[in-house]
């Protein structure tokens, strides 16, 4: 590859990465409007909550913190941090199974039912536009952009 097309890749990449920005904050701003009836405390929730929320809410009996973690591809830690949250918020609530008093599970309010299903009318929103922009590229360019995705994401 030579130097100039290296120099408009990494142009793009920046471009891509600022409008991604601006997106992300119009998208946090619209969310914030949606959930304006259930988020009295008018909290910013975290993507990673609005995730766990999510993942919850469409669960069979709940999950549990390793369950959550393994879905999300992220630490226990973390799931405990942002459960936390949600648990103090009253949107998700503890269990214990009857032949495993060890393990905490979760399960949401209806509070946290409302803000799932918020989060996930937004998901699919978004999931319909980025069809649409794939819609534009054959399968091979697809792949490449797959590739150099999974490549970028091993970078960071």
């Amino acid at each position: 590859m030579n130097h100039i097309k290296q120099e408009q890749t990494f142009e793009a990449v920046q471009h891509f990465l600022l409008a991604r920005e601006r997106s992300v904050q119009k998208r946090q701003a619209l969310l914030d409007t949606l959930t304006e009836e259930v988020n009295k405390e008018n909290r910013r929730w975290t993507t990673t909550q609005l995730h766990i929320l999510s993942l919850i809410n469409s669960s069979q009996g709940g999950m549990n913190n390793a369950s959550l973690a393994a879905e999300l591809n992220i630490s226990k830690p973390a799931v405990t941090k942002a459960v936390n949250i949600l648990i103090e918020h009253h949107l998700v609530l503890t269990s214990k199974k009857s032949d495993n008093h060890k393990e905490l599970y979760y399960n949401v309010t209806d509070e946290g039912r409302k803000l799932a299903a918020v989060h996930d009318r937004m998901h699919q929103q978004l999931k319909e536009r980025y069809n649409q922009l794939f819609d534009a590229f054959s399968e091979e360019e697809l792949d490449v952009v797959i590739r150099f995705l999974n490549a970028w994401s091993q970078l960071l």
